[in-house]
């Protein structure tokens, strides 16, 4: 497999030195010079058709930026020019800072939780409820706040972090408006960060928290505690039954190895099984050196990478031996792994200021494996990078349909680079590869598609896909 897309997401941090400006000229300026020398997509992006707009655009923006601070209000200005590229990975970040906002309590426990429950329970706020997080290691009462009627204040009832006691305020979100509600999430080691709160019947997602669920007045329904399991869950294998084994990949953040090492010790009843599910439902990406180990199981007739092109730019060049460097250092790759990749490094040294091919290489096998017949991918709209390279060789094969809705549409650029700014508090990561498919089959902000649509409704995808088989 081309190294070049080994790492689709990873980020590498450029550590020299920048004096800090923090002028919101500067900044804006810094990012669009970073974009247009090393952005893989700027030529797609800014044609001949284009740039009158792009130029205005620009006109704009500068003409806003002047005499504004490197703030909240200037990031606006740089959403805005990266808006106008439509592609994402290619990503803008503003990092406020860190103000300390000291954690409250508030007397309650259980008993009196659940009494307040019963005796409001025909006038309860659609968050309100005893919660529990998905890994039971804390318990909340989230009722309206009595010190502050405008917000909704989750009480710690248990906890077994010992630096939080029961009646201490676990996060606090908006009263007023529709889910998802904003507020401030108090962390494991006490410190603070805005985050939103997104509703999803009696199941609560918390970003970089996960999911917590409903115990009282109503308790989350069996699908509902599946699915937050489901999201806490690594990568696990199982057979469900005779007929059909199951794969499940949340993140292709996991080596060859563990995939490998994983599959070999299932490997007789895999191909003992007439059907298989790869379930890379939610899967925002990761590293395509794990695809080889399920593939195996997928080929019908080897697989067929893609050309790609890699922007050699002076920044994107040393950015590469960064990481080739940190991969090696840190052990996700052996010296034997590398030397492609360094291979190709090499190559494009001598072409500097160009954008360099890399042919499509295939991926072959010894043998086609009568078992398992057929093979479904299950797939959804937060299928990004990593996820919908492994849906591009899944297409390949005779074997595999795929179920559910279309990826998200984020794979035409890759392998994110991090460009430091003079200004610390924003941060800009751009692609340095151009997939070749952008040629005649983009999927940028349109993502593959299924070739069986499951209903919104469809609460078991399993078992939609099993009725499915037994239909036909």
């Amino acid at each position: 497999m081309a190294n070049r897309f080994f790492f689709c997401i990873f980020l590498l941090f450029v550590t020299e030195s920048i004096a800090q400006n923090c002028e919101c000229s500067a900044v804006l300026a810094t990012y669009i010079q970073k974009t247009e020398a090393n952005y893989a997509g700027f030529q797609d992006k800014v044609t001949a058709q284009t740039r009158p707009r792009y130029e205005r655009l620009l006109d704009s923006l500068q003409t806003a930026a002047r005499d504004l601070p490197g703030d909240k209000q200037c990031f606006q200005l740089v959403r805005a020019y990266k808006r106008f590229f439509k592609d994402g990975h290619f990503q803008v970040y503003f990092n406020e800072p860190e103000v300390v906002v000291p954690i409250r309590s508030i007397s309650m426990d259980e008993t009196k939780a659940k009494a307040y429950f019963d005796a409001n329970k025909d006038k309860l706020h659609p968050l309100e409820g005893i919660w529990e997080i998905a890994d039971g290691s804390y318990r909340v009462a989230l009722m309206r706040d009595p010190q502050q009627p405008d917000k909704m204040a989750a009480v710690v009832l248990a906890a077994q972090n010992k630096k939080w006691q029961v009646g201490m305020v676990k996060f606090e979100a908006a009263a007023s408006g529709l889910s998802p509600y904003k507020g401030v999430y108090w962390a494991g080691d006490l410190t603070s960060s805005p985050r939103t709160f997104s509703l999803e019947g009696n199941l609560l997602n918390i970003p970089n928290s996960g999911y917590w669920a409903r115990q009282y007045p109503q308790k989350a329904t069996p699908d509902e505690l599946a699915k937050a399991q489901q999201a806490e869950e690594e990568f696990h294998v199982k057979a469900i039954d005779k007929q059909t084994f199951y794969v499940r990949i949340p993140s292709f953040g996991i080596s060859f190895e563990m995939v490998d090492s994983v599959l070999k010790a299932h490997d007789a009843t895999i191909r003992n099984s007439p059907h298989l599910i790869v379930d890379i439902r939610d899967n925002s990406g990761g590293m395509n050196a794990s695809f080889p180990a399920i593939l195996k199981y997928l080929n019908t007739h080897n697989f067929r990478d893609v050309y790609s092109h890699f922007r050699s730019t002076p920044d994107n060049l040393k950015a590469e031996q960064n990481i080739i460097d940190k991969a090696l250092t840190q052990g996700w790759i052996s010296a034997k792994e590398a030397k492609p990749w360094q291979e190709s490094l090499a190559k494009s040294r001598l072409k500097v200021g160009q954008m360099v091919e890399y042919p499509a290489d295939t991926m072959s096998y010894g043998e086609v494996l009568p078992y398992p017949q057929k093979v479904a991918v299950l797939m959804n709209e937060n299928c990004y990078s990593s996820a919908e390279y492994f849906v591009f060789y899944a297409k390949q094969s005779k074997k595999v349909t795929l179920f559910g809705n279309h990826t998200g549409g984020m794979m035409d650029y890759g392998n994110v680079r991090e460009h430091e700014l003079p200004c610390k508090n924003f941060e800009l990561r751009l692609p340095t590869t151009r997939t070749g498919w952008v040629d005649y089959a983009p999927i940028d902000n349109i993502g593959f598609q299924p070739d069986v649509q499951i209903p919104s409704s469809e609460k078991d995808w399993i078992k939609f896909v099993q009725n499915y088989w037994q239909s036909k």
